[in-house]
């Protein structure tokens, strides 16, 4: 009799799961995947789609997919521990032994006027809204993260005839060193980018009239579907599944969660943010864990740690921060053109890393954790060697 794992959502975490599962070459493992995109999204492009300065951010699932992985075009409406089922949107129903939580995030709720721009169809419409613009017009960018930071400067370099401001409730980027912000601001002015920072944009009204602005791109803040609550797992406070460090939900041992609709619930893993870095590692040790149960076998803790963060600045400027594995930032910086070589590099990566894992399971590999403080974390999930 098989077994039938599904997963979730088609971004980073769901597809490196669902290649890692089906690279094992298990006998008898049914590999489903169900997503509501056509096309898998590179979400760290949308800032060069959004500008014009990349003409697609998607790839074909082929492309990426390992070719045994079942795809199903569809968004999961609620999920019956209890019966072991999901139901679809479409009507359908899909039965699993075990399953992957992948769901993905996007932007926080935006005020009226707004276009938020980290799922494709807001990064389409804004990029029409753009190309549409006279000169000398305004456009507003909100919050103070990289999607914000690099929509802004890729705005202004593929625009140059429009007004580009960015509005940041505190300073850009916080967790930069100030050295390295101060490098990430200058490059800003240079590339024609108003900073306001400081004072958060009131929600009150159409924030177009607000901020004077003939588009408002709004990139402040993440939020995650509902899925989760409204099918009756523990989530936290802005309604991420909570998982324990072997990525499984707790009294449900056929379901694991992985990337940024996810969080682990020990105080350890608090370094652990939204963004691909983690969610790439999450969705490779979800799928390692799974495959480790199939054969009787204990589940991993989760260690995966940082070493970088790359941020754009248009198409020949850049920043990259060296971290330390607990996401703090390191006293060593680069800036400038090599700094967006580098960060051109790592976007490429992620598809090749997704590729080879779809070649070989467990081809990719990722940097630890932090080690301070793991002692006290210990718990039923032993220490294991991948």
């Amino acid at each position: 009799m098989g077994t039938t794992a599904v997963i979730l959502g088609g971004g980073y975490a769901g597809v490196m799961a669902a290649n890692r599962l089906a690279g094992s070459g298990r006998p008898g493992l049914d590999v489903v995947l169900a997503t509501p995109e056509e096309r898998f999204v590179e979400r760290i492009r949308l800032h060069e789609y959004t500008a014009g300065t990349r003409a697609d951010a998607t790839v074909d699932f082929t492309s990426i997919l390992h070719p045994a992985v079942r795809r199903i075009t569809d968004r999961a409406e609620r999920i019956l521990p209890g019966e072991r089922t999901v139901q679809l949107a479409g009507g359908g129903t899909l039965t699993y032994d075990y399953l992957v939580y992948a769901v993905g995030s996007s932007a926080a709720a935006a005020p009226d006027g707004a276009v938020r721009i980290e799922q494709l169809s807001g990064a389409a419409a804004a990029r029409r809204r753009l190309g549409e613009l006279a000169s000398g017009a305004h456009v507003a960018v909100v919050g103070g993260g990289l999607t914000a930071v690099e929509t802004a400067a890729e705005a202004a370099g593929s625009y140059a005839h429009l007004q580009v401001s960015l509005h940041s409730a505190g300073p850009v980027v916080p967790r930069l060193r100030t050295q390295t912000r101060r490098s990430v601001e200058k490059s800003l002015r240079r590339a024609g980018v108003k900073l306001h920072s400081g004072t958060p944009v009131p929600a009150d009204g159409d924030v177009r009239t607000v901020l004077g602005a003939d588009v408002v791109l709004w990139c402040a803040g993440f939020g995650v579907p509902g899925l989760a609550r409204e099918s009756g797992l523990p989530v936290d406070d802005g309604g991420r599944l909570h998982v324990d460090p072997a990525l499984r939900v707790r009294g449900q041992d056929r379901i694991y969660g992985a990337g940024d609709a996810a969080v682990i619930d020990e105080p350890f893993y608090d370094y652990l943010r939204m963004c691909c870095a983690a969610a790439l590692p999450m969705g490779a040790d979800a799928a390692g864990n799974i495959l480790r149960a199939l054969d009787g076998d204990d589940g991993v803790r989760h260690d995966s740690g940082f070493r970088g963060l790359c941020i754009s600045l248009g198409r020949s400027d850049g920043a990259v921060q060296f971290l330390s594995a607990d996401d703090s930032p390191t006293r060593f910086h680069l800036h400038g053109r090599t700094a967006a070589v580098q960060k051109e590099i790592i976007c490429r990566m992620t598809l090749r890393w997704i590729r080879g894992e779809a070649k070989r399971s467990g081809a990719y590999t990722w940097p630890t954790g932090p080690q301070v403080g793991r002692a006290t974390t210990a718990g039923p999930v032993p220490m294991t060697r991948r």
